[in-house]
């Protein structure tokens, strides 16, 4: 029975196992370092291909076609200059003036306080209205990068009143007639007005400071709203502030200053005297707290127990200040709405610093102040920011085209992320970022003479050369002057548009047009002006210079070489192609080694100079785009290929071609410069500029970043051959804008590449189509009101949920409510254009779903998802190519009751109940059954017992009968011996017995002589008798002592004698029963091998065996009436390492393969019926093994089969 009950144990446990197993099985999914959903295909690299070059010849234009060049006077040194220069920081006036602070004897008081009766009412947050946002559009009317979030985008009103961001990222904007909270994909709407500040408590509750609606508290995660109202008093709040030790500090103006506890539980007023008119607050570093009054400053110490008031200085003035700051040095500054000056303050070095007209500030009253991420001060003035740098020393002022909010209202956003926002009259939200400080655009109202800039020129003067539609632009940043080269003074017969300036040697400058070229020496005043009337052949679209004389020009009429000092023009001809090279638009030319490379819209035109051919290089060769613009050398040697579909690669020297396209990440693809800039080349598109990693290019499946709108950019289609890096780092180009807007861009160095990653967070969960309207996890709300939703009625259980996108935690499902979907987003400010996310839901995927920003931001719908463990994760990238940490929302689905664990072990129960009746019916009816068997099997057993007996004796009888076979064998062939030396004595005693009966003759007749002889005669024959008997005693010896019975002794024995012996006996043997057989012996015995140590008998009978078995086979094929077949059987020794190998051969019919594994089976015999016992070779094979060596064989069917024999030495 123990048996039994283990058995039931292991059944039960074993299935109950298992049910917990199907219960938790869910799909292995890939982590997010594994997957590859959502990167780009790798570039392919490709060989490179030329067409077959075609012969051209260079034809001489004659000289009646040949326009006469044209000389005239310019002294573009003599020209009139204004005023240029890029709004960099540039020195204060002077510096600022520093004061020493008595801080020690300005007046302190004790703080005193009365209680002020308030009302709190509870009600429902209101549901908020939300509103699909557009990324941040482009500020227009200045000159830096700023982007807004204003109506367009969505937002309720351009009147922005305050600003407070939370940790996620995402910012509260309040305009006078709503509270909005900011995600970045969309703005949730309140309907909360005249927010004139707010903060965060350390519940993360935000507390509202209103103008005349007194103040709000809201608590998002219980969803309830505090109303605090003062009866007797109307509060118009201008700021809030949340101090260190948990106290609520409201600044009242008209009213004075008060503080709450956190907890709602009191409400108090400063009683001081002055301190009715507050402005803003702060609290410092220090955990000081900062007043600013109508009439001056006051501090309020960290103990909260003195406040000590800054009495009015003839030096400053710190009266009606509307924002206090702190920066990281822990300087305080102070601007003012009513003053033409900002103070800070150190209360460690207890100085102050003044900034003021005397400086250069030009703010007239400012409303905000703050640090930025690199220590810069930033004032607000009414529609401008003026920027005091980190050292306090230098400035500059930008240009926001905005009205700033004044009268002692305003409001600026310093955001984790490093970027300021500044809350607007009329333009909303304007926000900087990186580029704002290093990006300016110029036009014609900045001094350009005109806004599109085609070729940009650094000369070895240090001066800038810029080409535009009319004329010439020249720069100076050493003065900061502009000076204007217009047509009139090129003396231009149409209006070029300046497509090329080139210094060709110092102070030479080639000048391009559409129309014609020029010449202008600098250093004797003189323009020299070249195919430029309208007689002309030539529309120049492209040139390249091989000296300051020799230069290519390629038109829309063709190739040519122009050699102004001899004044000669050839042309490209071609007797198959009279449209040979002949340009369509405008394009980079690059001479190198004998070599033009000709960028066209029919490829790239490679132009060997020296041999006079022209091949190609188009789509046809594995090119990405026939329309080639700019070709241009890397420094490591490579062309590289601006196209309308991509970028190309050429390594020339390894023969390669590798093409970068929007499958790849570039993005846009339709291309128009190169730049290059140390490790980097910079691609010059129709919408941004994208940096090229040169060492991976060829190999990421990253994408590629491009900085265009998305990071506040105002025109990003650059001009083709337009952008350039001057020597100071600098980034200067011609661009322009969907709407022909066209200026001149220059940036402050090569643009950085952004590293921060992307923001992500789940924003909504859907259930069965539904909107589940998680709140706290309860049917009752914090306000005793009872929850209606749809979770609840359908009994879903989580511990809590986060604001503002009311997300569970520790969700536990239904097993009914198991279709889901989930919607996200990102919090990301800038780019949002490239954002483009990927989710997985681990237990349901097998790997990430790559989605675009294009679709929605809603998952695919999960339908009928099995119970079990689920998390549902996301990520977002930007344009920088890094994904984000997941964004995770881990839920349950429990299963139906019928397959839950306890279900699971009920019906484990009851099967085992069923199993043990069952098997205790069986054990019962088998424990009969057993007797009865025991029975049958003592009777089997007794019958076995004697059928092992008669087959062992039948064995012994077979091994005797195969060893008297041998027996046999051996027999024969020592009779055949013995029969010789038995012949001979035979013969000589008949021939004794002769001579005996001569030899009494010859004695009767008395002649001795002759008796004698025949003496003689008569032992010389006995000799020959006791010979040849003795030989017939060696052999029956010899024979005796290998054939007698072995008794496992081994001894030293000469292998080749025993094998040649027993060769002898099995052939002599088979002769003696079959007189017709012959067969040809052949034996091959090593000299080398000696004695070795074996048991003779045994290994006799081995050898025995083999050979006999050798003549069988021959024999047997000799029976066959083979033409020209011959018996042969061969044995031979040879020494090979430690061992012998004894070899048995012959030339029969060989084993067949079918049988050849069944060979040293006992029993098994290929020999008819009567002829063989099937012992010998499994006796031989035995034998061998014993002796530690081995037996084996090798046939080939029809040729014949040889033995071997493998013996130790030893």
């Amino acid at each position: 029975m123990k048996r039994t009950r283990l058995l039931i144990h292991h059944i039960f446990f074993t299935g109950f196992f298992c049910s917990l197993m199907l219960l938790s099985c869910n799909k292995a999914s890939k982590s997010e370092t594994e997957t590859t959903i959502g990167d780009y295909k790798t570039p392919e690299t490709i060989p490179l291909e030329f067409t077959e070059p075609e012969p051209f010849e260079w034809e001489t234009i004659t000289s009646d076609t040949l326009t006469t060049p044209v000389t005239f006077s310019l002294n573009v040194d003599a020209l009139p200059s204004k005023p240029f220069e890029l709004n960099t920081f540039k020195p204060l006036k002077t510096p600022m003036k520093e004061y020493d602070l008595d801080w020690d004897n300005f007046p302190t008081e004790k703080l005193k306080f009365d209680s002020i009766p308030f009302t709190v009412t509870k009600s429902t947050i209101k549901k908020p209205t939300i509103t699909k946002m557009r990324p941040p559009g482009i500020l227009k009317g200045t000159h830096v990068n700023l982007m807004q979030l204003s109506i367009n985008e969505g937002l309720k009103s351009n009147l922005i009143t305050a600003f407070l961001e939370r940790e996620d990222g995402t910012t509260w904007i309040s305009t006078p007639l709503s509270l909005n909270l900011y995600d970045g994909e969309n703005t949730y709407t309140y309907e909360y007005s005249l927010v004139n500040d707010m903060t965060l408590d350390s519940k993360g509750r935000l507390w509202l400071a209103t103008n005349g609606n007194g103040m709000y508290v809201l608590d998002f995660k219980n969803n309830i709203e505090y109303t605090i109202s003062t009866p007797a008093i109307a509060l118009n709040l201008v700021d809030i502030l949340y101090d260190h030790t948990g106290a609520i500090y409201l600044a009242a103006f008209n009213n004075g200053i008060y503080t709450m506890d956190e907890a709602l539980g009191s409400l108090e007023k400063l009683t001081n005297e002055g301190a009715n008119l507050p402005i803003t607050l702060l609290e410092d570093s220090d955990k000081n707290i900062w007043v600013a009054f109508e009439d001056g400053i006051a501090i309020i110490n960290k103990e909260r127990l003195d406040i000590k008031t800054l009495p009015e200085d003839t030096s400053f003035t710190l009266n009606f200040s509307t924002d206090i700051k702190e920066d990281k040095s822990g300087m305080i500054w102070f601007c003012s709405f009513q003053t033409e000056e900002v103070v800070s303050l150190s209360l460690k070095q207890k100085k102050a610093k003044l900034l003021t007209k005397e400086n250069g500030y030009t703010i007239s009253g400012s409303t905000r102040i703050e640090e930025d991420s690199k220590g810069n001060i930033w004032i607000v003035g009414n529609d401008e920011v003026y920027i005091l740098s980190e050292d306090n020393q230098r400035s500059k002022t930008i240009s926001i085209n905005s009205t700033m909010l004044n009268n002692r209202r305003g409001s600026i956003l310093k955001r984790n992320d490093g970027t300021l926002w500044f809350g607007t009259l009329d333009k909303g939200v304007v926000m900087t970022n990186y580029f704002t400080m290093n990006t300016e655009y110029f036009d014609t109202s900045k001094g350009l003479i005109d806004d599109q800039v085609w070729d940009i020129e650094e000369d070895s003067r240090g001066e800038l050369w810029l080409g535009t539609t009319k004329g010439i632009n020249i720069i100076d940043p050493k003065k900061n002057t502009i000076k204007a080269l217009s047509h009139e003074k090129l003396r231009s017969t149409v209006n070029n548009t300046i497509l090329f300036v080139k210094e060709i040697s110092k102070d030479i400058y080639f000048i391009d047009a559409t129309s014609g070229f020029s010449i202008f020496d600098r250093k004797k005043n003189r323009v020299t002006q070249y195919a430029s009337t309208i007689k002309s052949p030539f529309v120049i679209r492209g040139i390249a210079a091989i000296n300051e004389y020799t230069f290519f020009l390629y038109t829309r009429d063709g190739l040519f070489l122009y050699d102004i000092k001899s004044n000669t023009l050839k042309k490209v001809v071609a007797k198959n192609d009279p449209d040979i090279l002949k340009a369509a638009s405008q394009s980079l030319l690059v001479y190198d080694k004998e070599i033009l490379w000709v960028p066209s819209q029919n490829g790239l035109a490679k132009v060997n100079l020296k041999t006079n051919t022209v091949s190609y290089l188009s789509e046809e060769q594995g090119l990405c785009e026939n329309n080639v613009h700019v070709a241009a050398f890397s420094k490591e040697e490579e062309l590289w290929l601006a196209t309308l579909n991509g970028i190309a690669i050429l390594n020339l020297e390894e023969n390669t071609l590798t093409n970068l396209k929007e499958e790849n990440g570039l993005l846009p693809a339709e291309m128009y410069d190169l730049i290059e800039r140390g490790d980097t080349m910079y691609a010059a598109s129709v919408n941004g500029l994208i940096p090229i990693d040169k060492a991976s290019a060829k190999t990421t499946n990253k994408g590629f970043y491009n900085f265009n709108q998305g990071l506040g950019f105002k025109s990003t289609d650059y001009l083709e051959g337009s952008a350039k890096f001057l020597k100071n780092g600098q980034l200067w180009a011609g661009v322009g804008d969907l709407t022909n807007e066209f200026k001149l861009m220059v940036i402050d160095g090569a643009p950085k590449l952004d590293t921060i990653v992307s923001s992500i967070r789940i924003t909504g969960m859907f259930v069965m189509d539904e909107n589940p309207g998680f709140k706290e996890n309860s049917s009752i709300d914090s306000l005793n009101n009872k929850v209606s939703s749809y979770a609840v009625k359908n009994q879903m259980t989580w511990d809590s949920v986060n604001f503002p996108y009311t997300i569970p935690e520790g969700l536990i499902l239904p097993f009914d409510q198991n279709s889901l979907s989930f919607s996200y987003g990102s919090e990301d400010i800038f780019n949002r254009d490239k954002l483009s996310y990927r989710f997985i839901l681990d237990g349901a995927d097998e790997n990430w779903t790559y989605a675009a920003t294009a679709t929605a931001t809603v998952t695919k719908n999960y339908y009928n998802l099995k119970p079990g463990n689920y998390t549902f994760k996301v990520s977002a990238r930007n344009g920088n190519s890094s994904w984000s940490i997941p964004d995770t929302l881990s839920f349950k689905i429990n299963p139906p009751w019928w397959q839950t664990w306890w279900a699971y072990l009920l019906f484990g129960i009851i099967a085992a109940s069923i199993l043990r009746v069952y098997i205790v019916f069986r054990a019962r009816k088998l424990t009969k059954e057993n007797k009865l068997l025991e029975e049958r099997v003592s009777q089997r057993t007794s019958q076995l017992k004697n059928k092992i007996e008669e087959l062992k004796a039948t064995q012994s009888k077979l091994i005797q009968s195969e060893k008297m076979a041998s027996l046999g064998e051996l027999t024969a062939g020592i009779a055949h011996e013995i029969q010789n030396p038995l012949n001979f004595v035979n013969n000589f005693s008949e021939v004794n017995k002769e001579l005996l009966e001569e030899l009494e003759e010859e004695i009767e007749k008395g002649n001795f002589d002759e008796v004698k002889a025949l003496a003689k005669d008569v032992s010389a024959n006995e000799d020959k008798i006791i010979f040849h008997g003795k030989r017939a005693d060696g052999i029956v010896k010899g024979m005796l002592q290998h054939s007698r019975s072995s008794n496992g002794i081994k001894e030293r024995t000469d292998i080749n004698t025993l094998a040649d012996e027993y060769l002898r006996l099995a052939y002599h043997g088979l002769r003696a029963k079959d007189k017709t057989f012959n067969a040809t012996l052949n034996t091959d015995f090593g000299d080398n091998i000696g004695e070795i140590t074996i048991v003779p008998q045994d290994i006799g009978r081995v050898i025995l065996n083999l050979i006999t078995n050798a003549f069988y086979v021959v024999k047997k094929k000799k029976e066959q009436n083979l033409k020209g077949f011959e018996p042969t059987v061969s044995v031979s020794t040879k020494r090979q390492g430690s061992m012998v190998l004894v070899s048995v051969s012959d030339n029969g019919n060989g084993v067949p393969k079918d049988v050849l594994d069944k060979i040293f089976q006992p029993f098994f015999t290929t020999k008819p019926s009567g002829e063989g016992t099937g012992l010998g070779l499994s006796l031989s094979y035995d034998i061998v093994k014993v002796h530690g060596g081995e037996l084996n064989v090798e046939t080939e069917q029809g040729q014949g089969t040889t033995f071997i024999i493998s013996l130790p030495m030893k």
